[in-house]
């Protein structure tokens, strides 16, 4: 497992004078292109990444976990287009073998061409209705071929089926908003993450990093701190789980505001690992949040309540809410404590 690093620095051409040395170490894997533009973020909502590979050639394919992560259409699509391209081109094949290749077809045209082709889903499924035959050697040797294209293809398409049927997949929900939060007589980063399947989801943890421009010996530099969470890990996970920053002064947060956020470009990454419960597989859930997703003195409203029974209740579609809180600006010795205790 990849750990995330205590601090880094990566240049980035935001001024032409040529920055230090960056620790290659210290970067997330993301290197410094990918935040060449600092309107451009890490990370989008969903977890997918800012880059598209070009030129890679070929090699660079991999059909089984294209198949494997495409959604439920484009895959079905794409088994659809196989199979009746397969179909065609064995038809193309009995067609060219003229007329006396297959019994009780018609002699030419569209319909021995039609013809030709059921024929071939016939074989192609081994269903085989009886009354057209091949009868030649040559239209046997095609038949051969398409019976073992065939059986490989169907055993594919089985294993693939049943691979994107196994594989775990989550839907771990992320609160839309971060919020700058009331804690322990300051203020906290705050954001809010809920399972959104039925299934469980155990040995939860978390990493956050705080990644923006620096001013380095005169040259803006893109630097990254991992944040020290009040917990970055739970046991279980049956509601949801308020991840906390709280911001003391060791943190990079101390004294930022929305404004200097915003004018760092800030981006906050977060990495979540859990057990699938029913799987008993590892997922990983990423997301961010730029500071235009950041709100300063909120907090988040409950989503717990009881039903008449007594049992509790996670409303899943109260996730973001959040409400306004007044605070005073916090006094420097009430944030002495780097990290404090779970409340």
């Amino acid at each position: 497992m990849t750990q995330v690093p205590q601090t880094g620095e990566m240049p980035l051409p935001r001024s032409q004078t040529a920055p230090a040395q960056s620790d290659v170490n210290a970067d997330l894997g993301l290197s410094g292109a990918v935040a060449d533009a600092s309107e451009e973020r890490f990370l989008n909502r969903d977890g997918s990444f800012n880059v598209r590979r070009q030129r890679a050639g070929w090699e660079s394919i991999n059909l089984y976990g294209e198949l494997l992560t495409a959604s439920w259409p484009r895959f079905f699509g794409v088994m659809v287009v196989a199979y009746l391209g397969l179909n065609f081109l064995f038809a193309a094949c009995y067609d060219l073998l003229g007329p006396v290749a297959l019994s009780e077809m018609p002699r030419a045209g569209l319909a021995r061409f039609m013809a030709c082709f059921f024929f071939s889903v016939q074989t192609f499924g081994t269903i085989g209705f009886g009354h057209v035959y091949p009868a030649n050697t040559a239209a046997n040797m095609v038949v051969t071929v398409e019976a073992f294209v065939g059986l490989l293809a169907v055993a594919l398409a089985t294993g693939i089926l049943f691979a994107r049927f196994s594989r775990p997949v989550h839907r771990v929900l992320f609160s839309d908003v971060a919020v700058f939060a009331p804690y322990r007589g300051g203020r906290a980063l705050m954001f809010r993450v809920m399972n959104g399947h039925r299934t469980h989801l155990v040995d939860l943890s978390t990493e956050v990093v705080l990644t923006h421009f620096e001013e380095v010996k005169g040259v803006q530099v893109k630097k990254f701190h991992p944040l020290a969470l009040e917990r970055d890990s739970v046991t279980f996970f049956p509601t949801s789980w308020t991840i906390v920053h709280p911001i003391t002064e060791a943190s990079p947060l101390w004294g930022q505001t929305l404004e200097t956020l915003s004018a760092d470009d800030a981006e906050v990454l977060v990495v979540l690992r859990a057990i699938d419960d029913a799987s008993h597989q590892q997922i990983h859930a990423r997301s961010s949040y730029k500071a235009s997703e950041m709100v300063w003195d909120a907090r988040f409203r409950s989503i717990h309540s009881r039903d008449a029974q007594g049992h509790l209740l996670a409303d899943v579609s109260r996730l973001s809410d959040i409400e306004r809180v007044d605070l005073p600006a916090p006094r420097a010795e009430e944030l002495s404590v780097r990290i404090a205790e779970p409340h």
